[in-house]
């Protein structure tokens, strides 16, 4: 995870904020994933980091915000960011779970 201004910059030389790994590992036998996230940046809180990777999570989980990830993936240069961003303050201000 990066600023948004420096991935629109140049995406390839954003710095990271946060990292996060997925181990899958136990997938198909358990139906679970394990998640291991780093916050880079100290002046992130863990919650609102916590808040960040569920929200990255919830992304590939759930059908209509998945839709928004293949907006991304299939056209970068033409993503609504702002309408993206407008999207997730009010999710997050309506105090609607991220992940249950």
């Amino acid at each position: 995870m990066a600023y948004l201004e420096d991935y629109k910059m140049d995406p390839n030389r954003a710095q990271p904020l946060m990292t996060f790994s997925v181990f899958n590992d136990l997938a198909e036998s358990h139906d679970l994933s394990l998640v291991r996230c780093d916050i880079i940046n100290q002046g992130i809180e863990e919650d609102d980091g916590r808040k960040v990777l569920e929200n990255m999570l919830n992304a590939y989980r759930i059908d209509e915000d998945f839709e928004r990830v293949k907006g991304f993936n299939d056209g970068a240069e033409t993503f609504e960011f702002d309408d993206y961003i407008s999207c997730m303050n009010h999710k997050w201000k309506g105090g609607d779970d991220i992940v249950g």
